[in-house]
């Protein structure tokens, strides 16, 4: 690997981890935002939120490209692999540090992505329950868990003017 190389390649790796670090910043923001209820911030989030995966994926592409033009076949795929075949030094132990942070901060975000995206359909369900039950439909469907762990649906009728 050159120097010019090694460089290069240096500076995506720590581009990915400042970009997936912006990431987890957001997805906390909105898990916060999300706890508040308040629909303005969530949407200004949600808007920094797709550029940052934007331009992850943008700069992802470009990583991968440029090791595979570096001879590691697999890309960012076999990039631990190419990690471990480089001579100990400063190069190897900052390649190391940075792409250990990447992949923790890739794990954190999709559990926080789960999260968020767990708490905005249960508040999706609450917010439609309450519409059918304004619109005074007869009946809801409701789930509940049997014995053997299964969603099992019941029917509740329910008329708002009976109410």
């Amino acid at each position: 690997m050159t120097k010019k190389s090694s460089d290069q390649l240096i500076e995506l790796i720590q581009q990915l981890e400042h970009i997936s670090g912006q990431l987890n910043s957001t997805l906390k923001k909105e898990q916060a935002v999300l706890k508040l209820k308040d629909s303005q911030q969530l949407l200004e989030l949600s808007d920094e939120k797709k550029a940052l995966v934007t331009h992850l994926e943008n700069h992802t592409k470009t990583t991968h490209i440029f090791l595979r033009n570096m001879n590691i076949n697999k890309g960012l795929y076999g990039f631990s692999d190419a990690l471990s075949s480089l001579a100990s030094g400063g190069i190897k132990t900052l390649l190391e540090k940075a792409w250990s942070n990447i992949q923790a901060l890739a794990e954190d975000n999709k559990k926080l992505n789960q999260i968020n995206g767990s708490i905005i359909e249960l508040n999706r369900r609450h917010t439609q329950r309450s519409l059918d039950v304004l619109r005074g439909q007869a009946s809801t469907t409701t789930s509940t868990y049997g014995a053997d762990g299964h969603a099992a649906n019941s029917k509740v009728s329910r008329n708002i003017s009976i109410a």
